[in-house]
C-alpha cells in the first residue's frame, strides 16, 4: 500500500478556507515551465528516497483559474491544479484535477464537496477529464453544483501527467482521490471538510474501496462521509484470466476497459511480458488502445471478437493473473462509513450477473452497505431511478 503523509506542509498549506493567492502572469508562466520540467522526467525519474522538496501527497504544485467557458452549468468558479500524489510504484508522481464550485455565497461551514471519480476514459493524455471532459463528466459537475455541492474531478496519476495511468490499481486511484481532495481546498475558497464520493465504472471501485481506507488516510483537515458507486466492475480478475483465443463477445464496455487495462499493463509493467500471447490484431489493438479515448476505441472496436486478439489463453500468464488479482480487488466488507451500489440491468460497461452477486454479497456481509438494482425500460430509465437515489444517499451523508 502506497505510503501516506495525513496532511500537506510546505508553503503552499493554509487553514480551511483560506484560497492560494492568485499568480501573476510571470510567476504562472515560470511555474508552467516547472510543471514541463517535473512532467518531463525531471523529478519523475528520481528515486523515491530523493523526492523533489514539497511532493508529500495532496500538496499543490500549480493551480490556475478555470476559463469561464471550461465551467460546468450551475459553477461560479473553478480551477485547474496539479498535485503531488503516488503512484503504484509508491513513488511521488505529479496529476492533474479540477475543482468547481457554485455560483453565489458559501455556506457558513463552506461547500460540501463531492468527488465525481469518472469511469473508463482512455489512457491516453488526452482523455484526462480536467482536459476533456465527456459530456457525462459535465453533465454530472453540472447536477452536484445545481444541488449546492463543489465538484472535485480528479484525472487519477498518470492521466494527462507523466507515466501510464494507473489503470487497474484500485487502491492507487483512491489514494489520488483523497490527495486530490486534500489538494482542492488549497485552490478554492469556502469548501467545507466534509466530502463524499460518487464513482462509476472505474471510479466505482475506488469509491468502495474509500469507503473502507479513507477515514484512516485522509488525516484531520477533511471529514469523509461515504460513498456512491454505479455500474461496478467486479471480478475482474477472472474475466482477464478467461480470455483466449476461444473467446467470443462481450459487452461493448468490458472490451474497452479490458484493452485499456491490458495496454496500461503492457505499457508500465512490461516484465508481464504480453506480446508472446496476442496475435499482429492484439498487438495493433492494444497499441490503438494506448491512444485513443473510451467512446473512439469502443466504436472502432465494435464487431470486433475478443479471442482474435490471443495466441494463447491468458490463464498461462501467472504474472498478469496476479497483477490484476493484486490491484483489482475491491472489497465487499470493512467498511468505517456508509456506501451506496447500484446497478442497472440494460449495463453494457460490466458483466451484469457479476456485478449483480457482488451486491448481494456486499449487503450481506456489511451492515453499511445499501444496494439498489433498476429493471428499467431502457439505460436512460435507469440512469435516472440511480441518480435520484445516489441524491438522496448524499444528501443525508452531507446533512443537507
Amino acid at each position: 500500500m502506497p505510503n501516506r503523509i495525513s496532511a500537506p506542509t510546505g508553503p503552499h498549506h493554509r487553514g480551511p478556507g483560506q484560497p492560494i493567492p492568485r499568480r501573476s502572469a510571470l510567476p504562472r508562466m515560470i511555474t508552467s515551465l516547472m510543471v514541463a520540467a517535473v512532467i518531463g522526467g525531471v523529478a519523475q525519474a528520481a528515486p523515491a528516497h530523493a523526492a523533489p522538496a514539497g511532493s508529500a501527497p495532496g500538496t499543490v504544485f500549480t493551480n490556475r483559474d478555470l476559463p469561464a467557458k471550461s465551467l460546468a452549468r450551475g459553477a461560479g468558479s473553478g480551477d485547474s491544479f496539479t498535485y503531488w500524489t503516488t503512484g503504484t510504484d509508491r513513488a511521488p508522481r505529479l496529476s492533474t484535477s479540477i475543482v468547481q464550485v457554485p455560483g453565489g455565497r458559501a455556506p457558513r461551514d463552506g461547500w460540501p464537496i463531492v468527488v465525481w471519480a469518472h469511469g473508463s476514459r482512455g489512457i491516453a493524455d488526452q482523455c484526462a477529464p480536467s482536459n476533456q471532459p465527456t459530456k457525462a463528466d459535465r453533465d454530472e459537475m453540472g447536477r452536484w453544483l445545481d444541488r449546492g455541492y463543489a465538484v472535485v474531478v480528479p484525472d487519477y496519476a498518470g492521466l494527462g501527467t507523466r507515466g501510464t495511468p494507473e489503470y487497474f490499481d484500485t487502491d492507487t486511484t483512491a489514494s489520488n482521490i483523497v490527495d486530490a481532495v486534500r489538494a482542492s481546498r488549497d485552490v478554492a475558497s469556502g469548501l467545507a471538510r466534509r466530502w463524499a464520493v460518487v464513482g462509476e465504472g472505474q471510479g466505482a471501485g475506488a469509491a468502495i474501496e474509500l469507503a473502507r481506507q479513507a477515514t484512516r488516510i485522509q488525516g484531520p483537515t477533511l471529514d469523509y462521509r461515504g460513498s456512491a458507486a454505479s455500474s461496478i466492475p467486479v471480478e475482474f480478475d477472472t474475466l482477464i484470466g478467461s480470455l483466449g483465443p476461444s473467446t467470443t463477445s462481450m459487452p461493448t464496455g468490458v472490451a474497452a476497459d479490458i484493452l485499456f487495462t491490458l495496454s496500461a499493463i503492457r505499457n508500465a509493467q512490461p516484465s508481464v511480458r504480453l506480446d508472446p500471447y496476442l496475435t499482429d490484431a492484439g498487438v495493433g489493438w492494444l497499441d490503438r488502445a494506448a491512444r485513443v479515448c473510451a467512446d473512439d476505441l469502443t466504436r472502432e472496436f465494435a464487431g470486433q471478437t475478443l479471442g482474435s486478439l490471443f495466441r494463447t489463453p491468458l490463464s498461462e500468464n501467472r504474472e498478469l493473473i496476479e497483477a490484476v488479482s493484486r490491484t483489482h480487488m475491491i472489497p465487499i466488507k470493512g467498511f468505517t462509513r456508509p456506501v451506496m451500489m447500484t446497478q442497472s440491468l440494460f449495463d453494457q460497461n460490466v458483466v451484469v450477473p457479476l456485478s449483480l452477486r457482488y451486491l448481494n454479497d456486499a449487503r450481506a456481509a456489511d451492515r453499511r452497505v445499501t444496494a439498489r438494482t433498476y429493471l428499467a425500460v431502457n439505460q436512460q430509465q435507469s440512469d435516472a431511478l440511480s441518480d435520484n437515489d445516489i441524491r438522496w444517499f448524499v444528501s443525508r451523508l452531507a446533512n443537507r
